[in-house]
């Protein structure tokens, strides 16, 4: 049951504020654990990499989560590497959404290094500066919801300038944890607009915070009809190598 609590400030039942929530979310996303690499695997079509698929093969992605840099190839019926579709370049999401396999985090006293130049940055970290030096968006509590098995804060984010270069809209956060387990964005998709969402959730034995579902929604208009494009997918086989070829990342 959502609570009535999402006018600009106000507070749930709980006595929590909206920016108060966000801080604590975004210093547990920066403790997440993150391992060296990450794969994972995907239908093909429901991927960017789809044209240059041949039918529908399963495509294993593996992200070196130091940089974002990744390697993608298909898989055969036998569990064997066929086609190599990419090597060192960036996995992103529906409609070009960041895909959060990449983490900004330097070594004290070090300098950032540059983001990726797809966007396939760190998603919280596009949201960092709300409450640091710049306030980009307007951030308001719409509730309470159960994502199960999660009791969630579910902020609504108004971008205060450009929405194309501050895409994120909605995140849900745990009530107790403050773990990030929802997140969606809006982004342009030809002379419309997506809405991507990810659902997050620990993984393997380690408990590994990934992605685990994606869905995406874009409503498209031409000039006889309109209709809704949907994907909904989720990613399969997730493992955390503890290491892997450096060509797999050099293009």
């Amino acid at each position: 049951m959502d609570l009535p609590c999402n006018t600009p400030g106000a507070t749930c039942a709980s006595g929590i504020d909206a920016a108060t929530i966000f801080t604590r979310a975004q210093a547990a996303w920066n403790q997440r654990f993150v391992p060296p690499y990450e794969s994972f695997t995907l239908p093909c079509a429901s991927t960017f990499l789809a044209d240059r698929c041949t039918g529908n093969p399963t495509v294993q992605f593996i992200v070196r989560l130091s940089d974002g840099r990744t390697y993608a190839h298909t898989i055969a019926a036998d569990g064997s590497q066929t086609s190599v579709l990419m090597r060192g370049g960036y996995v992103y999401g529906p409609a070009g959404a960041p895909f959060g396999f990449y983490r900004r985090r330097p070594a004290p006293g070090a300098t950032l290094p540059p983001a990726p130049p797809n966007l396939a940055a760190d998603p919280i970290a596009t949201i960092a500066t709300v409450s640091v030096v710049d306030r980009a968006y307007d951030i308001t509590l719409a509730g309470i919801e159960t994502i199960d098995p999660h009791r969630c804060y579910h902020l609504r984010l108004r971008p205060l300038r450009d929405p194309q270069n501050y895409p994120l809209r909605d995140v849900w956060v745990d009530t107790s944890t403050y773990d990030v387990v929802r997140l969606t964005y809006v982004q342009p998709f030809n002379t419309n607009l997506a809405t991507v969402t990810y659902d997050f959730a620990p993984v393997g034995s380690q408990n590994v915070w990934s992605i685990v579902h994606i869905d995406a929604t874009a409503t498209i208009h031409d000039l006889l009809a309109t209709h809704t494009d949907h994907v909904s997918e989720d990613l399969h086989d997730i493992e955390f190598p503890a290491s892997e070829p450096d060509d797999y990342f050099t293009p």
